[in-house]
């Protein structure tokens, strides 16, 4: 046990961290509630040296006693505390990486590694629109066999064009509006209609040579259809 002679007490109300005010609240409200010591009681100094290590590395959450470590680690050097020197020598010489982390935080936020003062606890977030995938206009021109229909699912098998399709597009061929598709790119669209006999009309439709335009989800086999319009729609319906 080490004991240093000396009646100077600690300042209770001192705040250390210029930190943002929910950790600043809550560690002068924790400071403001211990007791005072004279800086003659007794401390040894390796352990306390250690527990400090330990809550500024992040492997212990800071108490009462390593708060009062933490506060005269942060004496003013003219205030020529022994036992803050004595204790700051020994936190330099056991966790000297873990002091300077400490000391680098402690100058622009919250000393204590994320999570060791508060356990935080990650909110879900609800999916939003602004998450969904986002889907692209796929323009068709119908050939006979090109679709088919079951329930109210419509089926689109159909082959790449060369070109975009604001260029002729020939029959049993679909293209992005702006650039022809990749040679991985899926050839069939899946289009999920409202009911059996609209999966089949638009089947109709295709089959006999009308243009459509899908706008379409790359769902890695097939495009998975969103909106879809008869034509050739330039705006989503």
């Amino acid at each position: 046990m080490q004991s240093f002679p000396g009646d100077r007490n600690v300042r209770p109300a001192r705040c250390l961290f210029g930190v943002r005010a929910g950790f600043l609240a809550a560690t002068c409200l924790i400071w403001a509630g211990l007791s005072v010591k004279p800086a003659h009681a007794q401390i040894d100094i390796a352990p306390a040296a250690t527990k400090t290590c330990d809550v500024m590395s992040g492997k212990r959450t800071a108490d009462k006693q390593t708060l009062q470590y933490l506060m005269l680690l942060d004496e003013d050097a003219a205030d020529a505390n022994p036992v803050a020197t004595a204790l700051h020598r020994e936190v330099v010489k056991q966790c000297p990486k873990a002091y300077l982390s400490y000391e680098q935080r402690r100058k622009v936020n919250n000393p204590f590694p994320a999570g060791s003062l508060v356990k935080q606890t990650p909110t879900q977030l609800t999916t939003s629109a602004s998450q969904s995938p986002p889907d692209y206009a796929l323009r068709c021109r119908g050939a006979q066999g090109m679709a088919s229909s079951k329930g109210g699912t419509l089926v689109v098998d159909f082959r790449r064009s060369d070109h975009p399709a604001d260029h002729a597009l020939k029959p049993g061929q679909c293209s992005w509006i702006d650039r022809p598709l990749n040679a991985n790119e899926p050839t069939r669209i899946v289009d999920q209609r409202p009911t059996a006999e609209k999966a089949l009309d638009a089947a109709a439709h295709l089959n006999a040579g009308d243009t459509w335009t899908f706008w379409v989800v790359n769902a890695g086999n097939f495009f998975r259809v969103t909106a879809s319009g008869q034509g050739t729609p330039t705006q989503k319906p």
